[in-house]
């Protein structure tokens, strides 16, 4: 075989990508590394490999999870048309049980996207529970209506919120519980309304993160930059695993996965 130091310069950069690129295959990953590349929750990537949809490896006394990449790119593309769910704005599609929080400015824009987010619902045959203040749900239906899309009797559910984290936890738990698929959407300001404080969203949060984990589930959080203090934004970038804003979906640097 030619010395390395001896072979033409393109044949040289082929074998180091091609080397580097194999080395990259047989890594093993583990479980944040691996939500890192399918743009999930850790807790997604565990209910599928209990559920035995992803290929993990075990490895240790703890018994850690570790991935190929090849298993997680054959579950990529597997996952095309079950797993992926659109959203219904900006061309965005997320991974089924999926907890994602919209940051917007303005109410235009957040009556925008959760229009396109429920009538995306709608029309896909899914049941929705949107929970926003009255105002915001009459202003919902009537683009409904003005879109034309059909709503089937029970399909769409609306709510003010509770008034205290444990009611709402319980409602939201008996709804998930009901035959789906289900997709799920809130508008923050809510909250506001109830005066609920930062503590009792977060407990809100925490419990959601639960909930979502179920396959057919989908939630959607909305936080507007204008109500909402810079610790409450930092809290929900924290609690969910990806955020939307600007027009785009990304992983959150701040998530925290719930013990």
């Amino acid at each position: 075989m030619a010395r390395f130091d001896r072979m033409p310069e393109p044949m040289r950069s082929h074998l180091m990508y091609k080397n580097a690129k194999q080395a990259i295959e047989n890594r093993l990953l583990d479980i944040r590394e691996a939500a890192d590349f399918l743009h999930v929750s850790e807790m997604s990537i565990r209910r599928w490999t209990n559920s035995g949809a992803l290929k993990c490896f075990r490895v240790g006394g703890k018994r850690e999870r570790r991935f190929h990449m090849a298993d997680l790119e054959d579950f990529l593309k597997g996952s095309s048309g079950s797993n992926l769910r659109p959203l219904g704005f900006w061309d965005l599609k997320a991974q089924d049980g999926a907890h994602l929080t919209h940051f917007y400015s303005g109410k235009k824009e957040a009556l925008e996207v959760s229009t396109a987010y429920v009538a995306e619902g709608l029309k896909r045959g899914e049941r929705v529970l949107a929970v926003m203040p009255p105002e915001r749900s009459r202003e919902l239906m009537a683009n409904l209506n003005r879109l034309g899309i059909p709503v089937k009797h029970g399909q769409l559910l609306m709510s003010e919120g509770m008034d205290s984290p444990e009611a709402m936890i319980r409602y939201l738990g008996s709804i998930v519980e009901e035959p789906g698929p289900w997709r799920l959407m809130g508008d923050g300001a809510w909250t506001l309304r109830k005066n609920w404080d930062l503590e009792a969203i977060k407990t809100l949060e925490k419990a959601g993160e639960s909930l979502d984990s179920k396959a057919g589930r989908l939630f959607l959080c909305q936080y507007s930059l204008e109500d909402f203090s810079g610790a409450h934004i930092m809290m929900a970038a924290e609690m969910h695993s990806h955020v939307i804003f600007k027009g785009g979906l990304v992983k959150s640097l701040y998530y925290k996965q719930t013990p």
